[in-house]
């Protein structure tokens, strides 16, 4: 059940009263979430805070238990995740990665008990179609704009991961951040200037800014952080919507890396778009290839030397659990057999 003190604990612009009104999980858009406590945390208030990026290392991230907590990534949910199942999610995805993560709630549309319930399964979806065209903003874009700048101007390590719809705004928050950074420091008319920015914020974010991107629907990243992209073949999401190898290599975009795992499931099923089965599919290829779980950098050099082995399912130890996680337990018979 969730907390009914959690709404105290944000504050919100008026213009999104009546949005959170009709749809009460918005209001989470956007704000800090540990997904070990649930506790959620305002975004202002925390980047108000001297040093920021530590609080959110030490109060915000949700560490496995035994885990040295020195990694941790901001993660961008998917669809369709309320705050306590985002939680529940990302709580796995820690775990089977051996990472710490703080979530940065990409609230959903969702409710409970909608009047109109043939409308309510459709709210989400027509969301991440008007965010991919961009005609819409986004509180969890904004707040990620300014973490990737705080970071790139203190020279702070972020890593960041986005789930789905979560690359969307993941995306688009890279970009806006570029061309912050950019108008920070160059004016909009000094274009030699503005010039040798871009190659700054290239050669900064290179450093400094690390993003792992599951089921990729989003075709345009900016040039300069490390980029992996990550999902099973057969994904139609990443396949159509999303910067896959082809498109990749058309824009000379060999700094992107792809990790794209054997078909487990047939043909149109949803579930291969699922990033429970992905990290562990992720997590069996650390071990075969004799990397640190969880290891970004370990795993892109190997990437960037071609050198990596990709591990197939059969030689996954699927956990007992995976129906808690499955959208279709059909699915289970691709991993059981």
């Amino acid at each position: 059940m969730r907390n009914k003190y959690k709404a105290q604990q944000v504050e919100s612009s008026p213009r999104r009263w009546l949005l959170e009104i009709l749809f009460p999980d918005k209001k989470f858009d956007g704000q800090f979430q540990n997904p070990g406590t649930e506790k959620i945390f305002d975004f202002d208030d925390v980047m108000a805070i001297e040093n920021p990026i530590a609080f959110i290392t030490q109060k915000i991230a949700y560490y496995p238990e035994g885990d040295d907590c020195e990694l941790f990534a901001v993660f961008i949910p998917g669809l369709g995740q309320p705050e306590k199942i985002s939680s529940k999610r990302s709580r796995r995805y820690a775990q089977t990665l051996n990472t710490g993560v703080a979530n940065l709630n990409n609230s959903s549309f969702l409710k409970q008990n909608p009047l109109f319930k043939f409308i309510n399964q459709y709210l989400d979806w027509i969301d991440a179609a008007i965010h991919r065209i961009g005609l819409t903003g986004s509180p969890a874009i904004r707040n990620t704009v300014t973490l990737i700048v705080r970071a790139v101007e203190n020279d702070k390590p972020l890593n960041f991961s986005g789930d789905s719809h979560g690359t969307i705004l993941l995306a688009r928050a890279i970009n806006r951040a570029k061309r912050k950074f950019i108008g920070k420091h160059a004016a909009f008319w000094n274009f030699k200037a503005r010039k040798i920015q871009e190659k700054r914020w290239e050669n900064r974010t290179d450093q400094l800014i690390n993003v792992f991107a599951f089921g990729n629907s989003y075709q345009r990243w900016v040039k300069g952080p490390k980029y992996i992209m990550v999902s099973i073949e057969g994904d139609i999401v990443p396949e159509k919507f999303g910067l896959n190898r082809d498109r990749a290599n058309k824009q000379g975009r060999d700094d992107i890396k792809f990790i794209i795992f054997e078909r487990i499931f047939k043909q149109g099923s949803f579930e291969a778009h699922n990033m429970m089965f992905t990290t562990e599919l992720l997590r069996q290829t650390f071990i075969k290839n004799n990397i640190a779980n969880g290891d970004f950098a370990g795993l892109y050099h190997q990437l960037k030397t071609s050198s990596l082995e990709l591990a197939t399912a059969e030689e996954v130890n699927w956990p007992s659990d995976m129906k808690d996680y499955v959208w279709n337990e059909e699915s289970l018979d691709a991993i059981r057999s």
